[in-house]
């Protein structure tokens, strides 16, 4: 008699078992979609963590006359001011081949915001100025490989407004003016080939 009551409970829960998981089925079947969209952004951004974006870094090269260009893998972010941020931060790490690094060690970004003309406000610590080698052509490299790593990467940035500390200032080393934002030179460039 025991022995039946226990195979009758244990058939029961095998039983409510086979039910729970039949419930869990048809609502995973009917609520699929609502599942899916409620876990979707947390797919999304282990995806966006793994994906890797190519930028051209700009250098200057052992004359300091012309920027070169050096390929760098950064995380492809959701947006592009995430990526500029890395982008720049890349920048003060300096080239891994033989060009000349154009920031300071020491230079550190604070913030990079992005408004909708396609002005890129890049915020630095006093390194950037205080660090500076000076000269009129190392300001012209600083200058211009922030503007260009910025500008030829990212259509949506068209002109970069250099701050340092939060405040526009006259000039990092006394020579290029910043008092406005900076355009892209494309001239400075060097052209592969070219030596």
């Amino acid at each position: 008699m025991k022995r039946k009551s226990k195979k009758k409970k244990r058939s029961n829960k095998v039983l409510f078992l086979l039910i729970l998981i039949g419930i869990g089925l048809s609502m995973v079947f009917l609520f699929h979609r609502e599942i899916l969209n409620t876990f979707k952004p947390w797919f999304e951004k282990r995806k966006v963590v793994r994906e890797k974006k190519m930028v051209t870094l700009y250098f200057s090269d052992s004359e300091g006359e012309y920027l070169v260009g050096e390929k760098r893998e950064i995380l492809k972010k959701r947006e592009a001011r995430e990526e500029a941020e890395e982008t720049i931060t890349e920048l003060i790490k300096g080239p891994k081949g033989k060009l000349i690094p154009t920031l300071p060690l020491r230079t550190k970004l604070l913030s990079l915001q992005l408004d909708e003309r396609g002005l890129a406000k890049v915020n630095f610590n006093k390194a950037l100025s205080k660090d500076h080698p000076g000269g009129s052509s190392a300001e012209i490299m600083t200058v211009y490989s922030i503007v260009n790593s910025l500008t030829l990467n990212f259509p949506q940035i068209r002109r970069v407004q250099i701050l340092i500390e939060g405040e526009v200032g006259e000039s990092i080393a006394g020579h290029l003016s910043l008092d406005q934002p900076v355009s892209p030179n494309l001239d400075l460039v060097r052209k592969a080939g070219k030596d």
